[in-house]
């Protein structure tokens, strides 16, 4: 063997510790997101035209980047656009407006809380039923944490009451099925499609979806002002531009379970925003919750086989 091969690849070691960081900023603009987002709703935005909005501005200014600077981006092959077209509706789409249809007419506890269940679903059908991921002890233990820690952060440790009326009791639901299948579909999409392409298309096939919903002459019926227009491609920019961009490249580097565990963070990290911010209170127990979750990130970067190896090699020798 020769010294070149013996060593370790100092690119393929820090792809992990990149991909997690990655998800952690990612979190970090969704956690925000979502307390703008309420205050959005109590003025001239409902849940529809934002969701419409920030995956179809998204779109429009990638779309204009590329088209300026590398339009290769565009290029796709055909077999693939169907998928495409699945990941952006049923996936970003779907996802997008079921979860702030919840944020809308239940609470951002609710709506977080919920679709923070999302892990389970992904770990569970990629361990079990695929069998594209191993389902480790290790694994499992970090789901647990994340998934109490959750809990902890958006109760407090109090009672459960999740607030749904009338098509929350679906839509709640709808956001932990529906990301799950996002980050599964993505996943697989993404071992052939560029990271920038494949965001494109996402976003356009969205856009192009909500078009049928909530057509332009209805969007020009709200009269929105200019400034109205900049709030919209401000949230566009900071709650799934930036953040979604991080996630799928996120999704080049890891597990899709180790990543939809990462994203557990959300809640924590809404919170201890709130607490800045807008000076709402945080207890003992919702930073117990939050120290649960991160404990579960720092344990899925752990490799007790790789350890393993090199105290048997030190242990040869």
């Amino acid at each position: 063997m020769t010294l070149a091969a013996s060593r370790t690849d100092p690119t393929q070691s820090s792809q992990p510790i990149r991909g997690y960081l990655f998800v952690v900023i990612a979190v970090v603009f969704w956690a925000g997101s979502a307390s703008v987002a309420k205050i959005m709703f109590q003025t001239r935005f409902d849940a529809l035209i934002v969701t419409q909005m920030r995956t179809s501005l998204s779109f429009l200014m990638l779309a204009l980047f590329f088209a300026l600077t590398n339009r290769p981006m565009f290029k796709i092959a055909w077999r693939l656009v169907p998928a495409l077209a699945i990941v952006g509706v049923f996936g970003v789409a779907a996802t997008n407006f079921s979860y702030y249809y919840t944020v809308e007419h239940a609470t951002i506890a609710t709506a977080i809380l919920i679709q923070n269940t999302a892990p389970v679903l992904v770990a569970l059908y990629l361990g079990f039923i695929t069998k594209e991921e191993s389902f480790t002890r290790l694994k499992a233990v970090a789901l647990v944490l994340a998934l109490g820690g959750c809990y902890l952060a958006v109760t407090g440790g109090g009672s459960l009451d999740l607030h749904l009326t009338g098509w929350t009791r679906v839509t709640a639901f709808a956001a932990s099925f529906c990301y799950a299948f996002q980050l599964i579909y993505s996943k697989r999409l993404l071992r052939t499609v560029p990271v920038w392409t494949f965001l494109m298309y996402a976003f356009g096939f969205a856009g192009a979806f909500w078009l049928f919903i909530n057509p332009p002459w209805a969007i020009a019926a709200k009269h929105y002002s200019s400034g109205d227009w900049g709030v919209l491609l401000f949230f566009a920019v900071f709650s799934i531009l930036i953040p979604h961009s991080l996630l799928v490249s996120a999704l080049k580097l890891l597990e899709a379970s180790r990543v939809a565990i990462v994203t557990t963070l959300e809640p924590f990290l809404a919170i201890l925003f709130a607490y800045i911010i807008v000076g709402e209170s945080i207890g003992v127990v919702q930073v117990i919750g939050g120290i649960a979750i991160i404990s579960a990130v720092v344990l899925l970067q752990l490799r007790p086989h790789q350890y393993l190896k090199k105290l048997r090699s030190v242990s040869a020798h």
